[in-house]
């Protein structure tokens, strides 16, 4: 389950993506999840949104902590915010790893149908 997790997320990475392919699909996902009939079709739709948003908002945060890192020249106190900006994006990346194994695991509990993130 997790490696399916980790191959989605290398596959999505080294395709090239423009912005004019992501706009289109970010703004067909957003269609396809308001007019969602039913809690299955809905719940897809919103993941399909959050997981790839907040995976994207980790790893700008990550680069962003590098810059700082490199760029503090030993200050203390920018090494300090820097590592303080990797451990809020660690944790945030747990945070969105924790939520999709929970809606699994649910989805596989209950034997839900059409929920498959």
């Amino acid at each position: 389950m997790l490696l399916d997790i980790i191959l989605k997320f290398i596959t999505n990475i080294v395709h090239p993506v423009t912005a004019d392919a992501l706009s289109s699909v970010i703004s067909a996902n957003i269609s396809a999840a308001s007019t969602s009939n039913d809690l299955g079709s809905f719940v897809n739709n919103v993941v399909r949104i959050a997981v790839p948003g907040g995976v994207l908002a980790a790893i700008l945060l990550f680069s962003y902590a590098g810059f700082m890192m490199i760029s503090s020249r030993g200050n203390p106190e920018k090494l300090g915010e820097a590592r303080e900006i990797v451990t809020n994006a660690v944790i945030g990346f747990a945070l969105i790893a924790l939520s999709v194994a929970i809606l699994l695991l649910i989805v596989n509990t209950l034997n839900i149908p059409g929920v498959n993130p």
